[in-house]
């Protein structure tokens, strides 16, 4: 093992570069902190990503650092959501520049947030995967498995943890991350469409199927189903035929699904960390939270979570925080995690019961006003 790499006092060492982590190194860059972001993944570009929403209260964040109009122009503002038949969610009159969802890929969105980063000073090591850690009263050791086989050993004064579900950070500090699959074998595919649908998103569901559509760029459309009578693990292949009648159940079209260019399953989990900060390091994202995707929330919470924190990171280093204001972070992140957590489980499982009187409400609330 080499020993700890040179590295100037003060500084941040982020794990991961999704969204969560690369919005922080801008952040932590542009307030003149030394940021390095270790990321597992090669430096390849992809054009298969899962999320694709992007709110508008995380626009208007991104709009204070000077990157919304960029990612704004490279997606489709949905400004009405088709929900449970004909029910529609205007958006319109919400206040502010962004009364939309903006749909665009993730891909597009860690590119403009590696952009901003890159330009502030931020440094991304690709090829770099976080193996162990440990940490005493002056700063963490992280060590990372680099892409020649080597292992390196990177000095921070602090380390967050923004390496997703999995997290190695989480499981090196010893923390639990309690909760439960709330729903398994769900298919993603993206997908030409003969017929594309009336609304930029589109959602349906009938209690043992529902579907999602939200249109990519140069013509594809991202397709999310469930089949509540075909469960079967992530591993299992996706058939088209089973991907298209769970669409026309919940939808009651397919749209001329066609030409899958990605196909894949996942199941959904529940949970959080009971604590956002042990020491001097910090989780965020879905290293922290994870929930249903039902609202498309968790890349808009994790990139919130990031916001949160990389102020008080970068006055801590500077000199000025109080004494409180990094265990700030937890106090004022995990109950956010929270309400997110069972607010979207709670529309999950809305969506998917199969008892009649919620049946005869889902009739109701798509039933639209005279």
């Amino acid at each position: 093992m080499m020993p700890p790499t040179d590295v100037p006092t003060g500084n941040v060492l982020i794990v991961g570069a999704g969204p969560t982590g690369l919005l922080l190194a801008g952040d932590l860059a542009a307030a003149g902190v030394g940021c390095t972001v270790l990321e597992c993944r090669a430096e390849e570009t992809t054009d298969l990503t899962r999320a694709f929403a992007v709110h508008a209260r995380t626009l208007e964040m991104l709009d204070a650092r000077g990157v919304a109009d960029e990612l704004v122009a490279t997606g489709t503002r949905a400004g009405r959501l088709r929900l449970l038949g004909s029910t529609d969610l205007d958006m319109s009159r919400l206040p502010g520049r962004f009364p939309y969802v903006l749909v665009t890929p993730q891909y597009e969105t860690e590119r403009v947030l590696k952009e901003r980063a890159v330009a502030a000073g931020a440094t991304i090591v690709y090829g770099a995967e976080a193996v162990g850690l440990r940490q005493d009263a002056a700063g963490v050791d992280v060590d990372a498995r680099t892409a020649d086989g080597a292992t390196r050993t990177f000095r921070a004064s602090y380390v967050v943890g923004a390496d997703g579900v999995r997290s190695t950070v989480r499981r090196a500090l010893g923390l639990p991350f309690p909760g439960r699959a709330v729903v398994r074998s769900v298919m993603l595919a993206d997908v030409r469409l003969d017929e594309a649908p009336a609304g930029a998103l589109t959602a349906g569901a009938v209690g043992d199927a529902f579907a999602f559509v939200a249109p990519f760029a140069e013509g594809w459309y991202r397709v999310i189903a469930w089949n509540r009578h075909h469960q079967v693990p992530d591993s299992e292949p996706v058939d088209m035929e089973e991907l298209r009648e769970a669409v026309r159940r919940a939808l009651g079209t397919d749209h001329g699904m066609r030409d899958p260019r990605w196909t894949s399953r996942f199941h959904s989990d529940e949970r959080q960390v009971p604590h956002y900060r042990v020491g001097r390091v910090f989780l965020a994202g879905d290293a922290a939270h994870v929930h249903s995707p039902a609202g498309g929330q968790g890349m808009n919470t994790g990139m919130q979570d990031a916001a949160n924190l990389g102020w008080k990171l970068a006055a801590e280093l500077r000199g000025w925080a109080p004494s409180w204001l990094l265990d700030s972070y937890h106090e004022e992140r995990y109950p956010v995690g929270r309400v997110v957590l069972r607010r979207s489980g709670a529309l999950l499982r809305f969506t998917l019961a199969e008892p009649r009187w919620l049946h005869i409400a889902r009739a109701h609330l798509s039933t639209p006003d005279t």
